[in-house]
Formats: structure tokens, C-alpha cells, sequence
């Protein structure tokens, strides 16, 4: 039986080197993404810039190359301690599938400790030039869980009796998120994904036109991010140590939250300068702040105190959140402090999910000396 053209011209890309030597001359240029004008010059932001791109050499191939086939679905932890994009959340866990409205699943496991946790359904992808949209999005607590905390969920385009999430026709990822108030010390969920509709026939092996094409969106993938997380910075540095209000219609088209606001700006400050951020938190299921790098990555939430949340704020007298961001910490009773890690510009992002009110922060840049005289 003779073999397909498209195959037969994907084995001789892979063959022949082509196909390889394309994708590693993407890469080449997604390195020069890193000399933009706007970019950070300081040492910890050049090292930091070219383990992002590094990290995202690894997430592209995590999720496109080994889960990027969805008649094979395979569920992997996309956001962590050491893969970050797009201004992470240090209180989540991200899970993803690539999926197909062609298809059906079933998702399976334990509910865990998670705060909160839900199911997104998201179509496009960032290396497109539509972007991504929302297409579902369901709360995991409104669906049936047994008192163990187990639960199953049934994924497509056709109704199913139980709990049931729809698939669109443009559906391409799903995406599990639990969102933790204490993530060191909860417990994680246990989750599992399988097609209900192949039986017990174990998929076909893997070929050249697949292979070729993963290195492609790859490259393809790697570009588009690498364009709308450090435009956004760009941006947003016009007017530093100011948040700015979300837009929801960009929040939709990169994985966001229905619901959550965002409010985000780029900081700047001297080595000898702290700033101060007053929050009055709103009536609201979640809040939370985060100390990010220019190139959209959270700072290291493993051994730093880079991000604080509405379990572990400290408040003060009248309620409101005190946050004070430097390089050491300054000990002042009532406050919260945000280490730097030696960084002297980047990134906030303040989080508030179903609230009454979206109060925007005002920064006040000052010395350290003049920390102990604050009103």
C-alpha cells in the first residue's frame, strides 16, 4: 500500500535534517526576542530571560510533542516551580490535555485540598494569530463528588448522562487548575484522563508527518508567546509603578479566569529604595499579589517570600493589606514583605476573583531609611 504524500515528504524532511535545522533556526531568532530594546540589561534578567526561552524549549515539547496529539490524551503538570509563563500564579497547579471535540474522555481522580478547582476548555493557542479563546468553563464544586472526594467528568460534544462538560468545535486544550491557599501544605489532586471512545486498541505508532508538524507548532508556539507576554511588558513600562486595569477580552485569549480580575503594571526601584503598595481587599473569593520578572515568569516562589495571598496577608487595624517590596526584610509589625531576589524592575499581578469591587493599588516609591516613618 503506497504511503501518502505528506508522509512520505515529512520522512524525508526528518531524513534529510530539514525539518530539524528549521525548527533550530526558529529558535536562533526566538533568542533575539531576548535583546529587545525594552528588555532588562541587569545579570539576574539576562540569566533569567535565557532560562525562560530554555523552559520554554521544554514546555513546547512536554505539550505539543509528547500531549499533542489528542486521540491520545495525556495529562501533564504545564505550570510549575520550573516552567513558567505568561505571569504564573505561585498558589496554582496547572494540568494539561490536548483535546479534541471529535472525541470522547473521561476524567477521573480526587478532589485534594485545593481552595478551588475547575475545568477550562480553551480553543486556539497563543502561537496563532487569532490567540486563544475560552470555550467552557465549569467550577469542579458544582459538580458531583462523591464524599471521598473522588469524581469523574465526562469531556464532549455530545451530552452525557452525569457530570458532563462540553466540547466546541474549536476546543484544542483542556486545562485542570486548583488554586491553593497554602500550596506547600495542601494536598494536590490525583487526576487521570482516558478516551472512552478507542477501546482497548493501543494507538498507532508515532510518525514522521506528526513529528514534523510538532516541531513546527513549536516554533510557531515559542514566537506568539514570546510576542504577547513581552509586549505587555513593554507596555506596561510606559507608565511604571502603576497597575492597570485587565482587559477581559485579553484575559479570555490567554487562558484567564472568567471572573477574575486582573490588574497588572511594572515596577521599578532603586537598590535603595523599597515601594509600598496599600491594598483594600474586596469582598471577593480570592485574592492575590505576585512579584513577576520581565519575561512573565513569577520569581522563585520555592525559597523566596515573592507573593501573598488572602489567607496569609497580614492585615492591619482597619483592614487593609500593607506590602512592602525590597531586597531584605525590613521587620515592620503590620506589613508584608515581597522579596525582590535582587531584581530592581518587573512585573505585578494582582489577582481578585468574584468581587464586589476592583480597588486599584497607588505605589509609593521610597528609601529604606524612611520605612520606619510611614504613616
Amino acid at each position: 500500500m503506497a504511503r501518502p504524500k505528506q508522509d512520505i515528504d515529512a520522512y524525508t524532511s526528518l531524513a534529510s535534517g530539514e525539518a530539524w535545522d528549521e525548527f533550530c533556526d526558529a529558535l536562533k531568532a526566538r533568542g533575539k526576542d531576548l535583546l529587545r530594546p525594552n528588555a532588562p540589561k541587569s545579570p539576574v534578567d539576562v540569566a533569567e530571560g535565557h532560562r525562560y526561552l530554555a523552559q520554554m524549549v521544554r514546555s513546547c515539547f512536554e505539550l505539543i510533542m509528547e500531549g499533542g496529539d489528542p486521540a491520545r490524551p495525556w495529562l501533564f503538570t504545564s505550570l510549575h516551580e520550573t516552567m513558567k509563563i505568561g505571569w504564573d500564579n505561585p498558589d496554582n497547579i496547572h494540568t494539561n490535555a490536548r483535546l479534541s471535540g471529535d472525541y470522547t474522555y473521561r476524567v477521573s481522580g480526587t478532589r485534594g485540598d485545593a481552595y478551588i478547582m475547575s475545568l477550562a476548555i480553551y480553543g486556539g493557542s497563543f502561537g496563532s494569530k487569532s490567540g486563544g479563546s475560552t470555550e467552557n468553563f465549569v467550577d469542579l464544586d458544582d459538580l458531583e463528588i462523591q464524599p471521598d472526594g473522588r469524581f469523574e467528568v465526562l469531556l464532549s460534544a455530545t451530552p452525557q448522562p452525569g457530570n458532563w462538560v462540553e466540547l466546541t468545535p474549536q476546543t484544542k486544550t483542556l486545562m485542570i487548575r486548583q488554586t491553593f491557599t497554602d500550596r506547600k501544605n495542601q494536598e494536590p489532586a490525583r487526576l487521570a484522563i482516558e478516551r472512552v471512545d478507542a477501546g482497548h486498541t493501543p494507538p498507532p505508532p508515532l510518525t514522521p508527518e506528526f513529528v514534523v508538524g510538532a516541531l513546527r507548532r513549536s516554533a510557531a508556539y515559542l514566537q506568539g508567546t514570546n510576542r504577547i507576554f513581552f509586549d505587555w511588558s513593554d507596555l506596561w513600562k510606559t507608565r511604571p509603578n502603576t497597575f492597570w486595569e485587565s482587559d477581559d477580552e485579553a484575559a479570555a485569549g490567554q487562558n484567564g479566569v472568567p471572573g477574575q480580575f486582573y490588574a497588572a503594571g511594572y515596577w521599578m526601584q532603586a537598590e535603595d529604595e523599597a515601594i509600598v503598595i496599600d491594598i483594600v481587599p474586596p469582598a471577593c473569593r480570592y485574592w492575590a499579589i505576585v512579584l513577576s520578572n520581565y519575561w512573565g515568569q513569577s520569581l522563585d516562589y520555592r525559597y523566596r517570600n515573592v507573593e501573598v495571598n488572602m489567607a496569609r496577608a497580614v492585615q492591619r487595624d482597619d483592614g487593609t493589606v500593607r506590602v512592602i517590596q525590597c531586597r531584605e526584610d525590613p521587620e515592620i509589625p503590620g506589613t508584608n514583605w515581597l522579596d525582590t531576589e535582587g531584581h530592581t524592575e518587573g512585573v505585578w499581578t494582582l489577582r481578585y476573583l468574584e468581587a464586589a469591587n476592583h480597588p486599584l493599588p497607588q505605589p509609593r516609591v521610597v528609601k529604606l531609611d524612611a520605612l520606619s516613618h510611614l504613616d
